[in-house]
């Protein structure tokens, strides 16, 4: 991607150098600097130390993407690469630096209210490529695409398109993104295989960033990833069968190992701690009702008319002109965590907005964890429970209503699964003797494969004022699980 001419002091990675051009072109656009304003994680009420962002993620990604394009033209297999090599290099690179370019205000929060009747995310990407083969590649695709990843390549499209089909493939960088492969897997697995680099099960330039960069800033102690070690042992092996795959040397087992324990540990510990669902929870609250008074909607507590007005506010337009704010005199354009706070703020005497704002909950949870969950309902332990089930109904937070005599505003069922992509340690192979070895084969039948696979989970949250009814509450749904369960 050109001579790298900037050097930027990174606390994680060090120094990541950037070239002129990029800088220029792409990293000092109000796009790009948007970034530095989106904190990159929903964890500050957990952690307040975890003061980092999307810019510098980006920068993280982007640092770790061109490593292993350098680590991979120093191996035995590079002569042999397809001759469009360079391209897909550099499409690489440009989806590390780009892949997060769309997340809207307070990262994965919000991105939901984007995706909508109005802003068809998957439709509007597909017109925007507009061929048929993206149209039916994508078809697999889209529709597991987070919302932020679709923004993110509607946003490299409209912004940086021309700059993109410049320097690299604008269709395959939009791919990089989303994670849309090529259903031709054997003339573009070699491109497939880049996907995975970036938008993999578990071993990616984004997931290694975030696993170093996340642990770094929050502050709790897990293993330790040594990302040079790991990223010298990337080979891109083409099979017998003509296709290209993601491999590991078996000196990276370790840390490979380390990278799956500490997605384990972020999906069990961190992601749906009780502080940071209720705070998300919270926060959604907050801003429906910043968007309610804003765009003149009336105080309500009913669901549709609360998602319709932050729906209204969250528009993907506002990425690149300014949107009008019903009839407030500000516009809203190139939104960020700055400008939602902001709302907040002159939305006067709402109580889901007080509570944000100072961080005095008015809830409490009925339980803590999963581990005091099954405790508390050692029936639930070997069931095949879902969301669907008594306790995590809309019948269930009836009978609290009625059991404590309050109203059902004041009952929260919040679900508590993990986001990511999951921990996948099946998708890691390794290159032995010139096979490829899938890890799980290693460790057949040991709980060392890091299989991790989150259970549905919810935490139910009461007003503060009825925690001390909570040991007489919980011994009365105990009571109601089982006669659901069992008759």
């Amino acid at each position: 991607m050109g001579n790298s001419n900037k050097r930027i002091l990174d606390s994680v990675h060090g120094y990541i150098q950037v070239s002129d051009n990029l800088m220029k072109n792409v990293i000092d656009t109000v796009y790009f600097q948007r970034l530095r304003r989106i904190e990159q994680t929903s964890t500050r009420a957990l952690f307040p130390s975890a003061r980092h962002d999307r810019f510098i993620h980006s920068l993280g990604v982007y640092h770790l993407g061109h490593l292993i394009i350098e680590a991979l033209k120093k191996t035995e297999k590079c002569e042999s690469f397809p001759s469009n090599k360079e391209v897909v290099f550099n499409s690489y690179e440009l989806a590390c630096l780009l892949h997060d370019i769309g997340h809207s205000p307070f990262s994965h929060t919000f991105e939901e209210y984007f995706d909508n009747d109005k802003h068809n995310l998957s439709q509007m990407l597909e017109d925007e490529i507009g061929n048929d083969d993206f149209r039916a590649d994508s078809f697999h695709f889209l529709k597991k695409a987070a919302p932020h990843e679709k923004m993110s390549a509607w946003v490299v499209i409209k912004a940086f398109g021309n700059y993109v089909q410049q320097n690299a493939d604008l269709e395959l960088v939009v791919r990089m993104i989303i994670g849309c492969k090529y259903q031709d897997e054997v003339n573009k697995s070699f491109e497939n295989a880049f996907i995975d680099l970036i938008h993999g099960d578990i071993i990616d330039a984004d997931g290694l960033d975030y696993v170093k960069r996340d642990s770094w800033a929050s502050g709790y102690s897990t293993a330790s990833v040594d990302s040079e070690r790991l990223i010298s042992a990337i080979r891109v092996h083409c099979g017998e069968d003509g296709k290209w795959q993601v491999c590991y040397s078996p000196k990276a087992l370790n840390e490979i190992e380390a990278v799956l324990a500490v997605k384990t540990y972020q999906q069990k510990n961190v992601i749906t701690h009780h502080t940071v669902v209720f705070e998300q929870a919270l926060l959604k609250k907050a801003m429906e009702s910043a968007a309610m008074y804003h765009f003149g909607y009336p105080d309500t507590e009913d669901k549709e008319i609360r998602k319709n007005a932050l729906e209204q506010l969250c528009d993907v337009d506002a990425y690149l002109s300014e949107i009008k704010l019903g009839s407030s005199k500000v516009p809203l354009i190139y939104p960020d965590d700055d400008d939602f706070i902001s709302l907040m703020k002159y939305t006067h005497n709402d109580k889901y907005v007080k509570q944000w704002l100072s961080r005095n909950y008015e809830y409490v949870p009925l339980w803590k964890s999963t581990a005091e969950f099954f405790a508390l309902f050692p029936i639930m332990h070997k069931m095949l429970y879902s969301s669907n089930c008594w306790l995590f109904s809309d019948k269930c937070k009836e009978f609290i209503c009625k059991e404590t005599g309050t109203n059902i505003f004041d009952v929260w069922s919040l679900e508590a699964t993990g986001t990511d992509k999951g921990v996948k340690a099946s998708k890691v192979n390794f290159l032995i003797d010139d096979k490829v070895i899938p890890y799980t084969d290693i460790y057949s039948d040991d709980k060392n494969c890091y299989e991790f696979k989150a259970k549905p989970f919810r935490y139910i949250f009461i007003h503060k004022s009825l925690k001390d009814q909570i040991p007489s509450l919980i011994g009365k749904l105990r009571s109601q699980v089982e006669y659901h369960l069992f008759g």
